[in-house]
């Protein structure tokens, strides 16, 4: 997404995602054809009172991040993605003239306005490209994340987004290979996303997390239908083969009867994720370590190297 750098460097990327628990940090080595490993990963909350750029300083002190670049994820909430026409002009063209398109699109000033765009798959029958994903965010957003990694002296390569972490953890499912829903919830906001063979067909937040799921567990039936409409979605506007396989990321709580009720609502199996399936991982880790820096592992398994 938002490039810093031209090109990600060696083998070895750590992500920093900072929420309103801390930071989450995963570090993930990638050893060629063999699974990624997480060699470092957890919450880390900041100390009272201590500004994000003093805390990202001691944290990269503390993981050791001297020279070693880092990728961070927008926050939900903090950017717009949308799938747009793609236009028909020079690729040195493409973003002005994606600006041009999405100006009555989104609530502020165009001028005010950062974005940068991926390919959407193919739609229909024909399987042509037609479309765009852009994303776009407010210039100060951008920079307010930013200005803590500078003041701190982390290299920041890389900035991207949730539904591009999940597409990375996605992608290293079997199921994958013929389609898959992977659910990810945060406390007060919940992500779903549609990948098949590591593209993210389609994506789509949801304005309550787990915390509300339990206090209303009612809320799953909301759930659950946002989930087939996203499914009948891809499977109309793509022309793709039913998606079979649901999967939830690990939780930070205790949520009983959540896959089996999602299961009952959709008629699919819902499976919950072991990351241990995603990447090789310590003994030391615990699931609820893990469950806090899903998205950070998600952003460190990022393999695209070239700038858009």
């Amino acid at each position: 997404m938002f490039s810093l750098t031209k090109k990600q460097k060696g083998n070895r990327l750590t992500a920093l995602v900072t929420g309103p628990a801390g930071t989450a940090c995963a570090t993930i080595q990638k050893p060629g054809s063999q699974q990624p490993r997480l060699e470092q990963g957890g919450l880390y909350p900041p100390v009272p009172d201590q500004a994000p750029a003093e805390h990202l300083q001691r944290l990269a002190r503390q993981l050791k991040l001297a020279g070693s670049p880092v990728t961070t994820l927008l926050s939900m909430g903090d950017y717009k993605l949308m799938m747009v026409e793609a236009p028909e002009v020079p690729p040195a063209e493409l973003k002005a003239a994606v600006r041009w398109r999405i100006r009555d699109l989104i609530d502020f000033h165009i001028d005010d306005a950062v974005l940068d765009v991926f390919d959407a798959p193919p739609s229909g029958a024909r399987g042509v490209q037609e479309s765009l994903y852009v994303v776009v965010s407010r210039t100060s957003t951008v920079k307010s994340l930013i200005e803590p990694f500078e003041a701190a002296g982390v290299e920041l390569g890389i900035i991207d987004i949730p539904e591009l972490a999940m597409r990375n953890i996605a992608a290293r499912l079997d199921a994958d290979r013929h389609g898959v829903a992977l659910l990810f919830f945060e406390a007060e906001r919940a992500l779903i996303t549609l990948t098949r063979d590591a593209t993210l067909y389609l994506a789509r937040s949801m304005d309550f997390g787990y915390r509300q799921l339990q206090e209303s567990p009612e809320l799953i039936d909301r759930l659950a239908l946002e989930l087939q409409r996203s499914m009948d979605y891809y499977d109309r506007h793509f022309q793709q083969a039913p998606i079979t396989a649901v999967a939830l990321c690990p939780l930070p709580v205790e949520m009983p009867g959540l896959a089996s009720r999602l299961g009952e609502q959709t008629g699919l199996p819902v499976q919950s994720l072991n990351m241990a399936d995603i990447v090789e991982i310590d003994d030391g880790f615990e699931t609820t370590q893990l469950a806090e820096c899903v998205l950070a592992i998600g952003a460190a398994l990022r393999t695209e190297v070239t700038k858009l």
